[in-house]
């Protein structure tokens, strides 16, 4: 007994000496070391999410692990810097073609809600865009973190309000209005624009933040994140560009180009190879017909027939002839810099927006002037269509018909005839989508409100009939996205949604 109780006493004092040390082994999980967020102008949205500091051309790979595993434990398996793309919750579903209206914050949080809820629950409509970042750049909700001085309470329970909206199957788009600001402009007038010392602003007394500043680029991207958290599911940058008529201003106001000062812009790079590559082969087309001219000359000299005079006339008039097909040496000025510079800041914008998105599973679409598909670019405001539609999942040109000047696409008062307007330009943009390797998906915005700023006679007022023009010419030209736009939610009764 006395050696069965010692035996006893000697394998617990083993056990638990095992337990001690197992308590010490490392975790196979090595720990990951922190960024440094110390640039306290420009913090990350949240130490839990991505990293949202690095600009576009220095991002940090995140499917590989920054951190060697511990040499002291077994192989470890690293803890990624960014979380895995969530899953669609049920109810926040892709639909078969989105269809929707704007919201403002006001709306979203107020009475109006239930009148639009209802409005979808009783028709085909789909979707809501709801603001996020509104137009004066103030968040519709009260943040914590970083963005807590922009939130103002138009949405008291934004949790709330995704619960509601993924019970009645309604698919969420949060409206970012990203440049302009009014409230960033008058809070840092460093990364607006200043007139006489003074935060310049527009007509309308508007403020804009500058696209060419990163700071701006991650003040809207953090507004973004905050949203996709929420559990939006598409992230709708709007005033994604300069101001309007930017080019003839772009002298008398005084802006930071940040790192663009100095840059060569993208279409010149473009520009310079392939002005040297037609170069090259126009030289190489040159020498023959030089070498056939300079042979029908001496010729000629030899001996003045009508055979040598006519060898030597045909040789003359092929070299004229192909001298004319010379390409001409692009425009490198310091005004078409400038010019490409905003292009390429609002291009980069979006495509930093979207790669800091992607760890949150949301689509990404930007708003953009409908005119801009139908033009080469719009540089003065820095939109290039085809350059900012290969950088999203949907693009939406805005075509409200009031929106064109007369006589464009050749009819004489585009507002009055909404169904041939909105033919037209589905003619110009398919043209320009179809170019692209990956076209994103059309989803334009359409016209429910009556444009009575028009000269009269050059509007009409808008409702139902109006509303189904834009809809079935969107349909007649394969397009089954859309989104309505009416400033104050109030939306025609009995549209025909899926005509």
């Amino acid at each position: 007994m006395i050696v069965l109780g010692l035996l006893s006493a000697l394998l617990l004092f083993t056990a638990s000496c095992s337990s001690s040390d197992s308590s010490t082994t490392p975790s196979d999980t090595p720990a990951v070391s922190t960024p440094d967020n110390t640039d306290t102008d420009n913090p990350a949205a949240d130490p839990e999410g991505p990293t949202t500091t690095n600009p576009p051309d220095e991002q940090v790979d995140t499917t590989a692990p920054t951190d060697e595993p511990s040499t002291d434990g077994p192989a470890a398996t690293p803890t990624p810097d960014t979380p895995a793309a969530p899953p669609v919750p049920p109810g926040f579903e892709y639909p078969d073609a989105v269809r929707g209206v704007y919201v403002t914050g006001w709306s979203a949080g107020g009475e109006r809600m239930q009148t639009l809820l209802k409005l979808l629950d009783d028709t085909e409509l789909n979707a809501m865009v709801i603001d996020i970042k509104d137009d004066d750049g103030y968040i519709t909700f009260k943040p914590e973190g970083d963005l807590a001085e922009f939130g103002q309470p138009y949405i008291r329970d934004p949790e709330a309000l995704l619960k509601t909206l993924q019970e009645h199957h309604i698919y969420p788009i949060a409206r970012i209005v990203a440049f302009k600001d009014s409230v960033l402009a008058k809070k840092r007038p460093e990364l607006s624009y200043v007139l006489d010392g003074k935060v310049w602003r527009n007509g309308n007394g508007d403020g804009f933040i500058n696209p060419f500043l990163k700071e701006n680029w991650q003040h809207n991207v953090d507004a973004a994140i905050l949203a996709a958290k929420l559990g939006f599911q598409e992230i709708q940058f709007d005033y994604v560009r300069f101001p309007e008529g930017f080019e003839s201003r772009d002298k008398i106001l005084q802006y930071s180009m940040g790192e663009y000062k100095d840059k060569k812009p993208t279409k010149f790079v473009e520009q310079e190879k392939e002005y040297a590559e037609a170069t090259a082969k126009y030289k190489e087309g040159l020498t023959p017909l030089q070498a056939a001219f300079d042979q029908a000359s001496a010729d000629y000299e030899t001996s003045k027939t009508d055979e040598t005079k006519k060898a030597l006339d045909d040789a003359k008039k092929a070299l004229s002839d192909y001298k004319k097909t010379e390409s001409k040496a692009p425009d490198f000025s310091e005004k078409a810099r400038y010019t490409q510079l905003r292009v390429d800041a609002v291009t980069d914008f979006v495509q930093f927006a979207r790669e800091q998105l992607k760890p949150y599973g949301v689509k990404v679409s930007v708003d953009i002037f409908g005119y801009s598909a139908t033009l080469p670019e719009a540089p003065g405001i820095g939109q290039n269509f085809s350059r900012i539609s290969s950088n999203v999942d949907v693009i939406s040109s805005m075509i409200y018909p009031s929106h064109w000047s007369d006589g464009y696409f050749g009819i004489k008062h585009p507002d009055t005839e909404p169904y041939r307007l909105v033919q037209e330009y589905a003619k110009r943009e398919k043209e320009k989508l179809t170019a692209l390797a990956a076209p994103p998906i059309s989803r334009p915005w359409i016209q429910d409100f009556t444009a009575s700023w028009l000269a009269k006679g050059s509007y009409i007022k808008y409702g139902k009939d109006q509303v189904d023009a834009q809809i079935l010419a969107l349909k007649d030209a394969g397009i089954h996205e859309y989104l309505i736009w009416n400033a104050n939610n109030r939306y025609s009764a009995g549209v025909v949604y899926t005509p």
